[in-house]
């Protein structure tokens, strides 16, 4: 891969920790090759001792930024995890790129950005957006799916109900789990081409809820049973238990979108960029059972 510098932003994040671990131990990534930017570089001590180049950059501080990114060849941006700021931020980080001179960028962006109804969708649409307006020479938008992983924060009240409520109806998802996206986020950048491509990483399995919940009932011997809801329905229950309005309507749209077969699809992009299958939902519940039967036992 000659001397290319590779950046990877929000490198302390559970995503991005483990973009940076898929590039050194699996890609075999040399460390002086890496940069990694995050907004407390104490956070990365582990790395920079390493040799890894570790830099400090906050996207709501776009004075920060373009030195940050200089010198690097190919970028990971990872998406920030907030609201409301977020298109700015998001924005900044693309002018940035553009204005140090990286020559490809792959961005993680969602499922159906351009169409969804999820509350922050739109978010993603404008970087989307920004990244093909500008002049940077080639960029990847990797449209990921859902994180398996998304379960286990919401497993702790399935178990202690014994209920799945939902409005996603037949809806079916093609969800995948963050190690098997980080890798694909870490081939994008260390196999870059000159093309500038959006890609929809699913996982092996598009399952509605109902599903979903056979397979977890018979790989952790659950009896969970499945409440289909309307909209109005869920976010009522959902408002009953007295979760802030925000929280309310991302589970509602999350559904919505779901319902509308907008995380549908296959794994055909995830294959040809990683060369390899991502792991079905049934392997991930079975690497992950330990962890899940925990919750359920803390749930009883």
């Amino acid at each position: 891969m000659s001397s290319r510098k590779l950046l990877v932003t929000g490198a302390s994040g559970k995503f991005g920790s483990l973009v940076v671990e898929q590039l050194l131990e699996k890609f075999n990534i040399d460390p002086t090759q890496l940069i990694v930017t995050t907004r407390d570089v104490n956070k990365l001590k582990f790395l920079s001792d390493r040799g890894v180049d570790v830099r400090e950059a906050d996207f709501a501080k776009p004075e920060s930024l373009v030195k940050a990114f200089t010198g690097a060849d190919s970028m990971l941006f990872i998406s920030i995890d907030a609201n409301g700021p977020r298109t700015e931020a998001h924005l900044n980080a693309v002018n940035a790129a553009e204005m140090a001179g990286i020559r490809h960028i792959s961005y993680t962006s969602m499922g159906s950005a351009d169409k969804s109804p999820v509350v922050f969708a739109f978010e993603h649409e404008a970087t989307e957006q920004a990244i093909a307006k500008s002049n940077i020479q080639s960029w990847t938008i990797l449209r990921n799916n859902w994180y398996f992983e998304n379960f286990i924060d919401y497993f702790a009240s399935i178990f202690q109900t014994g209920f799945w409520l939902t409005s996603s109806g037949e809806g079916k998802v093609a969800q995948i789990s963050r190690e098997d996206l980080a890798y694909a986020a870490a081939a994008s950048i260390v196999n870059d081409s000159d093309t500038r491509q959006v890609l929809s990483l699913n996982g092996s399995d598009a399952l509605t809820a109902k599903q979903m919940l056979n397979i977890i009932n018979d790989t952790l011997d659950t009896n969970i049973q499945l409440v289909p809801l309307t909209d109005d329905e869920y976010r009522s229950k959902l408002a009953s238990f007295g979760l802030p309005e925000a929280i309310v309507e991302l589970c509602v749209t999350m559904d919505e979108h779901n319902r509308k077969d907008l995380a549908d699809g296959n794994d055909d992009d995830f294959m040809r960029l990683t060369g390899k299958r991502p792991q079905s939902f049934s392997d991930w519940l079975i690497n992950n059972k330990k962890t899940l039967v925990s919750l359920a036992e803390q749930s009883a």
